[in-house]
């Protein structure tokens, strides 16, 4: 039986207005027409709704039971990848069936967070702080960060690794094994400046300095920021939005809708959809700070984590505070792969805080 009466009214709310929201501004930049984005925009709203009364639905106990079974399940796919990826813009990492087109790196991304949630939900404080306690956890963050990197995808493999660092944090690991993790990477960094590919490094080139090829790998920084900057206060309104309208705004329906937000409804709208996000974020913690499972704990978390560092990463990009790596703005980009995942992931928060509530 589905649990609609069981749904958490303001967080729901919080993320129909986001989409809402998401929903106005590509009719928008589409020139006030529901094609091309708003239409498929639309349906795949209702499939995340979907997706996300189904995790409602489940109790967090079976996500433990599975969660290794749908790890491997993840790991796979992300091999499938190398072998029969379909290349989009460069890079491998969809796998098509049919009319189906699957992302396994969003599947890893939850996959991930439920098995870290099971390995420590077993193991106490203490034992979380010795160092064999932590083998395990890394290499099982350390091979899918492998296989997304070789798609090549920066920003799902930092999203990974940050994410783990996140577990670890909350898990009760000591602050100085951090601080350890950040200067063992400052000193690899030379090894890992060169493993990149040749666009990567370009884009943490142009991240420093975009005026070294306006026109080229500096074109995406430079108008993202002419289209936040210029909406001022209040924006130009809906439909005027220059660097949208004409085109000059890249990925203005994806990567950089808030640049499109910024130039069209200005400081005022971009606060307000911060607001929304901030909101859900609160609610989410308060979730992982009451409930009683540690697994659903861990597992709520981890999940509020990754969808910080969504918004995190995605707004500093547009603000060219952070290289361009592809990352979407939660609920908001157009997208499908995302968007299914982040309603399945608050799905299981959702559920969570039901069974904290009947207790």
């Amino acid at each position: 039986m589905i649990k609609l009466r069981t749904i958490p009214l303001l967080p729901f709310s919080v993320i129909i207005a986001i989409a809402v929201f998401s929903l106005t501004i590509l009719y928008s930049i589409s020139g006030g027409s529901f094609s091309p984005w708003c239409v498929k925009q639309i349906w795949r709203v209702l499939l995340g709704i979907a997706a996300l009364i189904v995790a409602l639905n489940i109790e967090t106990k079976v996500w433990r039971k599975y969660a290794l079974a749908i790890y491997m399940m993840s790991l796979v796919a992300l091999a499938l990848v190398a072998v029969m990826g379909k290349i989009s813009m460069g890079a491998q990492r969809w796998i098509k069936f049919g009319a189906l087109t699957l992302q396994p790196s969003e599947l890893m991304r939850i996959s991930l967070i439920m098995l870290l949630a099971r390995y420590f939900s077993t193991r106490s404080v203490d034992e979380n702080k010795e160092a064999k306690t932590l083998l395990v956890p890394t290499l099982l963050t350390i091979i899918p960060v492998g296989f997304v990197l070789l798609q090549p995808d920066l920003g799902t493999a930092m999203l990974l690794i940050l994410t783990f660092l996140s577990v670890l944090f909350v898990c009760g690991v000591q602050i100085w094994k951090f601080v350890t993790i950040f200067i063992s990477a400052l000193i690899s960094a030379p090894i890992l400046w060169k493993s990149l590919y040749e666009y990567q490094k370009q884009r943490i080139l142009m991240f420093l300095n975009p005026e070294m090829d306006p026109s080229g790998a500096g074109y995406h920084i430079i108008q993202a920021k002419i289209a936040l900057g210029s909406g001022g206060f209040w924006g130009k309104g809906l439909l005027n939005g220059t660097q949208s309208q004409l085109n000059f705004l890249p990925e203005k329906q994806t990567d950089f809708i808030f640049g499109a937000l910024g130039e069209e409804l200005g400081f005022v709208g971009c606060t307000l959809l911060l607001f929304l996000y901030v909101v859900l974020f609160i609610y989410n913690y308060k979730v992982a700070l009451f409930t009683q499972s540690k697994f659903a704990r861990i597992m709520v978390f981890g999940i509020n984590a990754m969808m910080f560092f969504y918004v995190i990463i995605n707004i500093f990009m547009v603000c060219g505070l952070f290289p361009v790596v592809g990352i979407p703005l939660p609920f908001f980009s157009y997208g499908g792969n995302a968007l299914l995942v982040l309603m399945f992931c608050q799905g299981l928060i959702f559920s969570a805080d039901c069974e904290h509530s009947k207790k």
